[in-house]
């Protein structure tokens, strides 16, 4: 069930070491010896991953950056989040 956007606080787990490489991140999980490469919109939802700001915030902020309605992009980032959850590199509160 994917989480709900407008009480759901995603927030970055600690531990994952990140690395820019040109418009894109890689997460190395060193207790995992796992690693990730994020593509821009994955950089952009996750940067923004704070445990502050709710799913619907993080559209809404990442809507007006790229000129695009919360309607617009509210399924695309309850997609990332999910996965970055999935993932283990999101904790959700």
């Amino acid at each position: 069930m994917p989480p709900d956007a407008a009480t759901t606080r995603p927030a970055r787990r600690n531990g994952a070491e990140e690395h820019r490489l040109d418009d894109e991140v890689l997460l190395f999980v060193p207790s995992s010896e796992q690693a990730f490469t994020l593509n821009r919109s994955a950089v952009a939802i996750w940067e923004l991953c704070d445990g502050i700001r709710t799913i619907e915030e993080i559209t809404e902020e990442l809507g007006q950056c790229i000129g695009r309605s919360r309607t617009a992009l509210l399924t695309d980032v309850i997609q990332g989040v999910t996965r970055l959850y999935e993932l283990g590199l999101l904790e959700l509160r």
